[in-house]
């Protein structure tokens, strides 16, 4: 199978939240697996290969609580940014995940540019920028939201989970191109 298809479809689990109570139907450690043995199957010499594989099997093992836990709890006084150790250790996770999707960007840039494709290279350095750029920029203004009323916390909540949802989906597109290069390429 190629590996791009079982990175797609690994990081398609991870986006997709199903729960029922607690119990999250589609594990997110599932899908980090998945984007494990992918990477375990691809050139080992790609720039950025090593520090994917490190960190795709350190949030595998850390992500199996997640599908017991549930996700934080609201408050009833409205948005807030508690300090509880469900909060802290879901936070972590997503700031584990984007130094994963980091690595990973490097390991297609390079892939890319071993294969001589320079649209795709382009194309993957010019999503490296946004995508970096907006997590970083969500996760530094993060504390920053407790302070804020929350008639303006509520819609900035919004605009920020559009905003990087909107990224996931442009990333996974991404993949599907690379997983469409693989191909063509296996064809010729």
């Amino acid at each position: 199978m190629n590996p791009f298809h079982r990175i797609f479809g690994g990081l398609l689990l991870v986006l997709i939240d199903i729960h029922l109570g607690q119990i999250e139907v589609l594990a997110d450690f599932i899908g980090y697996i998945l984007v494990l043995s992918a990477l375990n199957g691809m050139d080992g010499n790609l720039k950025g290969m090593k520090g994917a594989r490190t960190t795709a099997l350190i949030i595998s093992v850390l992500a199996i609580p997640q599908s017991f836990l549930g996700q934080p709890s609201g408050t009833n006084e409205g948005v807030n940014i508690g300090f509880d150790p469900l909060t802290i250790y879901h936070q972590s996770l997503g700031l584990i995940k984007l130094v994963l999707i980091f690595y990973l960007f490097y390991v297609f840039i390079d892939w890319a540019k071993k294969k001589g494709d320079e649209d795709l290279e382009k194309r993957t350095q010019k999503l490296f920028r946004v995508y970096l750029i907006a997590h970083i920029f969500y996760y530094a203004l993060l504390p920053f939201s407790m302070n804020l009323p929350e008639n303006m916390a509520i819609p900035l909540f919004i605009v920020g989970i559009a905003v990087v949802i909107i990224l996931e989906i442009m990333f996974l597109v991404l993949i599907r191109a690379f997983h469409n290069e693989q191909n063509r390429i296996e064809f010729y």
